[in-house]
């Protein structure tokens, strides 16, 4: 019926009508973008010379919109489109190694950084053919009629000697597009022949695991310093000596980086060893340890508005 509509608005003309449509569709689009948009998908992508990974987070309103194929491309698009971009600005890690993240060197990616990266490049390495995924991110709400947003990116680069990445997608509905991703670098793997693959399995452990921060020596001061002083109140109150309270902190601070710092994590492919241990026993080197990772999840940290559609339907009923 749209594209009916629009050839009469414009006397058949095919090039008319389909500037029409665009046009209709974009303006249907910006009305939409106030809507909540929680579901959706990521995109992980590794650069071909494997040096630098991403994880691209796309949103839309409906799990159904996410199985668009329209919707598909784009977030493979997307995630190609944010390793292309870091790989060909490497200052963007400038500011992440020096990142009180507690998750390494990560480069994140905001949604308004986003709208302007080109959603391909030119086969030279040019910008393509300028669409950029703002661009792709309307035109993709027109079609599946739905409030779509690029909201966010995560990046990692192995760009010194004895680096290798690792990535993971959980819940695949096609080649790296999943509801939840992983990328984890290893370090000091020194030419180990296993490391890709003990990379690749710590992503996957740390999307099943969920670590805040990559090892305790990046928990940031103010985090460490608030757990550590509950559970300095919680022993304080026990009554018993300030000596034997001192221990019990560090006790309960060990079992801290043990739940949610991915090297001393157990490993949930062997709980009796930590998650940096099996890597070096499973092809990484005596000498390896994760030293940056992200995990990202779709829809997390967006509030949604749950409605009572049975009270939703009483309203309407004593409406009428």
């Amino acid at each position: 019926m749209d594209c009916k509509k629009a050839l009469a608005a414009t006397s058949f003309d095919m090039e008319a009508a389909f500037d029409e449509l665009r046009k209709r569709g974009l303006a249907a689009a910006s009305k939409k973008a106030g809507r909540a948009a929680a579901d959706g998908l990521v995109g992980c992508d590794v650069s071909a010379c494997g040096r630098f990974a991403a994880v691209v987070e796309v949103n839309a309103e409906t799990d159904f919109a996410a199985k668009n194929d329209v919707f598909l491309s784009l977030v493979a698009d997307a995630a190609k489109a944010v390793a292309a971009h870091v790989a060909k600005h490497p200052a963007t890690f400038a500011s992440a190694a020096a990142s009180a993240t507690g998750l390494g060197a990560v480069a994140e990616i905001s949604g308004d950084e986003l709208r302007g990266v080109p959603r391909r490049a030119a086969p030279g390495g040019g910008e393509g053919d300028g669409e950029t995924l703002g661009d792709a991110a309307a035109a993709t709400a027109a079609t599946v009629r739905e409030n779509i947003r690029v909201r966010r990116a995560f990046a990692i680069a192995a760009t010194g000697a004895g680096e290798v990445l690792g990535s993971y997608v959980h819940g695949a509905v096609a080649p790296g597009l999943g509801r939840q991703a992983a990328i984890v670098r290893l370090a000091n793997v020194a030419g180990a022949s296993g490391a890709k693959s003990a990379a690749d399995k710590l992503a996957m452990h740390a999307v099943a695991a969920a670590p805040r921060f990559v090892d305790a020596a990046s928990v940031p001061a103010a985090v460490a310093e608030a757990e550590a002083e509950i559970f300095r109140a919680q022993g304080a109150a026990s009554g018993k000596p300030a000596a034997v309270v001192d221990k019990i902190v560090q006790g309960r601070m060990r079992k801290f980086h043990e739940e949610f710092c991915l090297a001393e994590q157990k490993c949930v492919f062997d709980d009796k060893v930590s998650a940096t241990r099996w890597a070096r026993e499973h092809g990484a080197g005596k000498d390896a340890a994760p030293d940056a990772f992200v995990r990202v999840k779709v829809g997390e940290g967006i509030e949604v508005e749950e409605k009572d559609f049975a009270a939703e339907v009483q309203a309407t009923v004593r409406g009428a």
